[in-house]
């Protein structure tokens, strides 16, 4: 019998691994970084698949990478709303990266939402696009939360701290919704870009099972050639490239954030078998699986 796959512990690597930021706390199961300068940690090191609610208001600096697959690259004032099971790679953080971070394990992620999966329009908004640039207006009031949610975690004598937070933060969803669309940009997009952004979206949908452009380029109806050319066209990138960065870096977050074996790992990727999946990842990173996980 296979072991139950668990992901590993986020809370002790946090608490491990950064070093010199103030921070406060209710249990292990939500922590708020203040003053989050010294970004030290594994998981900010490779991609890494979160089992938590990761929301980011950084104050100054940069940062770029890719969340789910999508590439992003902020400068401040901005906020960033991860969501349990999404994929965050910070690639940069700049020195002066300073701001917020609240963590909430997944244990209690849930009651934070306000049914977050029952309204789509919410949840689409967000995991299409789980970052905003930040005007004045806007920094103000996701500053003011920030310091509120600050002030109810240190009343440590009050004992409906908890729930005081699962309510504002609540609201600061409801909050966020109301922005977010507003940063999704308007321009026309050409049909090339249309095609692109539908070819990354199946690919992000289908990417597990499906490995050969031809399938695509089928649900497209494209030949896989014109589909290539359009994909290079448009983001220098060629579509099997696509497929096959996505397919990686799945399985890289899967290395480092789940105690998931090799196996576990080839199957959950419907690879034929482990040794084929091992040649597979050794192609595209230049080191076998089990190397990848140790490091």
């Amino acid at each position: 019998m296979e072991k139950k796959v668990t992901p590993l512990s986020w809370q002790m690597d946090i608490i491990n691994n950064i070093n010199n930021v103030k921070s406060a706390s209710i249990g292990n199961d939500i922590i708020l970084f203040d003053d989050f300068t010294n970004v030290n940690t594994p998981i900010f090191s490779y991609p890494f698949k979160f089992d938590m609610l990761f929301i980011v208001f950084c104050t100054k600096g940069t940062g770029s990478g890719t969340i789910d697959f999508k590439p992003y690259s902020l400068t401040a004032p901005f906020v960033t709303i991860i969501l349990p099971h999404q994929i965050l790679h910070y690639e940069q953080i700049s020195d002066d990266f300073t701001g917020y971070c609240l963590v909430v394990s997944n244990h209690f992620a849930p009651e934070m939402l306000p049914g977050i999966d029952k309204r789509l329009s919410m949840a689409t908004a967000i995991t299409e696009k789980p970052y905003a640039q930040l005007d004045p207006k806007d920094m103000s009031v996701v500053r003011k939360y920030f310091l509120m949610i600050k002030k109810i975690i240190t009343m440590t004598d009050n004992p409906y701290r908890l729930e005081m937070v699962k309510h504002l933060t609540q609201m600061f969803f409801y909050m966020a919704y109301t922005y977010f669309p507003k940063h999704v940009e308007t321009t026309v997009q050409t049909r090339q870009g249309l095609l692109t952004e539908e070819f990354t979206k199946l690919v992000r949908e289908n990417y597990r099972h499906e490995r050969e452009t031809a399938f695509y380029a089928d649900k497209l109806n494209l030949t896989p050639k014109y589909l290539s050319q359009v994909i290079k066209s448009a983001t220098g990138k060629s579509a099997s490239d696509w497929i096959e960065d996505s397919v990686i870096l799945e399985a890289k977050a899967l290395l480092k954030s789940t105690n998931m074996t090799v196996q576990q790992i080839s199957n959950e990727l419907n690879f034929p078998s482990q040794s084929f999946f091992g040649k597979y990842f050794k192609r595209k990173t230049g080191m076998s699986p089990s190397d990848y996980k140790k490091m």
